[in-house]
């Protein structure tokens, strides 16, 4: 295979595909916006009833100057043909700034993610005459995104009192998150409600309300600096450590003479960087769960002091990860442990999660620790 000089350091070993349908690649305000319209139109605007016993559901419109403009100056909002639209929500984005609390100070700082399923790990006829080997997991490298502070600006209208009453009686139910389940989901708070009651042009009565959102979200571009902010690489199967041995006969010693190996001189260091196990599990009683049958393998003097994402108990550390469901949660934040010689035990926080952990959730761990037999 011919070698291209222009492309310097080329490593083929990162050279692994991820198509776009695996994962979404950004977060724009795109989608702050859309997660903003799609809960109000699906979730946190009730279905009104009309004079007829009709069902009615109310429409949201992006307010764009004009449209803002003109139901401000009117008071109403009305389509091409000048016939006022009734009910209706219209919502508009009028601020955006870095949120403070949470300040991005490392840009090259990631968090992993892990698949359930890997397709590479179909079962064939090769794969069994492959010995005991664990399987692979897909694992995604998402650099931290730019965290900020959304406003919005909401106006909606109805023909009758009551079917406002229903309306601010549903938003002031509506959870602290707003988004899709099945995207993107932001803090979000409601000001105080602004009713306006009014007689439009004609004998039409207007009843309105107008509010505000903060919206605590944040942004990752598609690209930065050329590349992308998520990294997919795969989880270790097999490390085979090889060594050298020099046989000489140089008759000082009279026989055989074999040079030191470096592996035996850093044995403990390079035993406790070649392990890499993991395991998967459902807890039976909620917020905790036991992993039996493994035990941790303590991190060696030369490294106990930069590990920095495992767990440090005492003077011991240990180099271990926890996901729920794919996600990564940190120690003592997240999660408290107990730890003997052939258990792990966590205890998860649901006040930081703000979810409880039940049976339903697959919690993975990874990292420095085999399998008791």
């Amino acid at each position: 295979m011919s070698v291209n000089p222009l492309k310097p350091n080329l490593n083929r070993g990162n050279e692994i595909k991820s198509t776009k349908s695996d994962l979404k690649q950004s977060i724009s305000l795109f989608d702050i916006d859309y997660a903003m319209m799609s809960y109000l139109e699906d979730t946190a605007l009730p279905a009104l009833e009309d004079g007829n016993g009709k069902s009615i559901k109310i429409p949201v419109i992006y307010g764009n100057s004009e449209r803002w403009n003109g139901s401000r100056r009117q008071g109403v909002y009305r389509d091409t043909h000048g016939k006022i639209q009734l009910p209706l929500m219209m919502i508009r984005r009028t601020s955006i700034t870095k949120d403070d609390t949470m300040p991005m100070l490392n840009r090259h700082v990631s968090y992993s993610g892990v698949t359930k399923y890997s397709k590479d790990n179909r079962y064939d006829r090769f794969t069994a005459l492959g010995g005991n080997v664990k399987p692979k997991y897909e694992v995604y490298k998402i650099t931290m995104p730019e965290y900020i502070e959304v406003s919005y600006e909401c106006m909606c209208w109805t023909s009758f009192t009551e079917q406002l009453n229903a309306v601010i009686e549903q938003l002031q139910y509506t959870s602290s998150y707003w988004g899709d389940k099945e995207k993107f989901k932001f803090r979000t708070s409601l000001s105080e409600f602004n009713v306006i009651n009014e007689v439009g042009e004609g004998t039409e009565r207007i009843n309105r309300i107008e509010f505000s959102l903060s919206v605590k979200a944040y942004l990752l571009p598609e690209k930065f600096d050329g590349e992308s902010p998520i990294k997919k690489s795969m989880s270790t199967k097999r490390v085979v450590i090889t060594t050298e041995t020099d046989v000489t006969g140089n008759g000082r010693l009279e026989g055989m003479l074999t040079t030191p190996s470096p592996y035996y001189d850093n044995k403990d260091l390079i035993d406790f960087l070649s392990l890499n196990n993991s395991k998967i599990q459902n807890p039976v009683t909620n917020n905790t769960i036991t992993f039996t049958d493994i035990k941790l393998i303590k991190a060696p003097a030369a490294l106990s002091t930069v590990i920095t994402s495992g767990l440090t108990i005492g003077d011991n550390s240990y180099d271990i990860k926890v996901y729920i469901n794919g996600v990564r949660y940190y120690f003592t934040t997240h999660f408290s442990v107990a730890i003997t010689s052939n258990s792990f035990t966590i205890n998860f926080n649901s006040t930081n999660l703000e979810f409880s952990v039940t049976s339903t959730d697959e919690i993975t761990i990874t990292g420095k620790f085999i399998d008791i037999v």
